[in-house]
């Protein structure tokens, strides 16, 4: 019986955001993946496709950093696609906004691409989902005809990690977004759609910025930390993989890598997976194994929730006792009462709410709250965060 062919991830030491800097790392990577014109034609329609979650500045590591993005944009005017658009939908605010806000918004920084319309709503069917058979994206992903992922390195309160199998949700109109952590209510649920998604468009290249990367509590109130590292991949469960693996985190304890894999999207064994760390000048690329590759970039202090659900006494009372299990809350102290939490909880007459009057700060009714944390990424002053339970 044949060997499994392992995915292969391309590790790019890079410890600062200089354009040039990256724009050669990117270069570097891309190269060792066989380059853009292994992956799509020239011809094509190509979408780059950030994480805009939300308007906020670049040191927050919030948002894929603007270096990375306009990389990319570079390197595809440079190699002769004349069909280029860049862009995502956050769940608050506009691609425009954020474009502003993170300091690109000088045509002259697009390289010759589109802002694409990631407003309008377009329908598409993918009658072989097995979570999902319709999808509501935004009109400039369902006009491309291949895609370029390039994801930030973050942790998430849902799934553990967001990268590169979890950016795909920007996909969804912006004010659809809500809606969708209603219809998929937990982590793994939500998983096996992100993996639908994945297997019902075409991303022949994911790149994730993990220069500086975010721990704690994301994917947009955590704390930026130095990972010094761009990763590149053609398969998005393994470039999540190693970032896990970086982080001494277990991926099958991550929905996102373990049901990606359920679903043919790619691989989460880290032995399935050939890390190429790029070579410095006049030397030759390394294969790093698993041991290697968490001594030379691993942070096995990275905060990120390590804690796993298991069957037993406590677990049933979170069941009956909404209290006991990890929940979100509001800092009352950084709060200031701006109401988009309340605007964004995608629940049924509203799991947070002004019930003290807009004087003082919302307040959950935990019986109602379904854990997606919407409340926690649209916050724009990081006053939500959240608390542990009895797991």
């Amino acid at each position: 019986m044949a060997s499994q062919e392992k995915s292969k991830v391309i590790l790019v030491p890079c410890d600062n955001y200089d354009e040039e800097n990256i724009y050669l790392a990117m270069r570097k990577g891309i190269a060792m993946l066989g380059g853009l014109e292994s992956m799509m034609a020239p011809d094509q329609k190509i979408l780059v496709k950030p994480n805009f979650l939300l308007a906020a500045d670049p040191d927050k590591a919030t948002t894929t950093h603007p270096s990375v993005i306009k990389g990319m944009l570079r390197i595809l005017q440079e190699d002769g696609y004349a069909k280029v658009s860049f862009g995502d939908s956050p769940g608050h605010g506009s691609c425009e906004g954020v474009v502003n806000k993170i300091g690109i918004k000088d045509e002259s920084n697009w390289f010759g691409a589109k802002r694409a319309n990631m407003e309008e709503e377009v329908t598409v069917s993918y009658p072989e989902g097995k979570t999902c058979r319709t999808f509501h994206f935004s009109k400039g992903i369902a006009e491309a005809d291949a895609i370029i992922n390039l994801c930030k390195m973050k942790t998430h309160a849902l799934e553990r990690i967001t990268g590169a199998v979890k950016n795909v949700y920007g996909f969804i109109c912006g004010y659809r977004k809500a809606a969708g952590h209603v219809k998929y209510p937990d982590a793994t649920v939500f998983a096996r759609m992100l993996a639908d998604m994945h297997n019902a468009t075409n991303i022949p290249l994911h790149i994730m910025d993990g220069v500086v990367a975010m721990e704690g509590n994301g994917p947009s109130s955590g704390t930026p930390i130095a990972m010094n590292v761009l990763l590149f991949s053609k398969d998005p469960v393994a470039i999540d993989t190693v970032f896990s693996h970086m982080i001494y985190l277990d991926p099958q304890v991550v929905p996102t890598c373990v049901e990606g894999q359920a679903y043919g999207v790619g691989t989460c064994d880290i032995n399935n997976i050939e890390v190429l760390m790029a070579p410095a000048e006049d030397a030759a690329e390394q294969v790093l194994t698993p041991d290697q590759l968490r001594e030379q970039f691993g942070k096995p202090n990275f905060d990120v929730e390590r804690k796993v659900k298991k069957k037993n006494a406590l677990s049933l009372i979170t069941m009956v006792i909404p209290t006991a299990s990890k929940r979100p809350y509001v800092q009352k102290d950084l709060c200031i009462k701006c109401g988009i939490c309340v605007d964004h909880c995608p629940v049924e007459g509203k799991a947070i709410n002004f019930k003290k009057g807009k004087g003082k700060p919302p307040v959950y009714d935990y019986k109602k709250c379904i854990r997606c944390y919407c409340c926690l990424e649209m916050c724009p002053r990081h006053a939500i965060k959240v608390k542990g339970g009895l797991h």
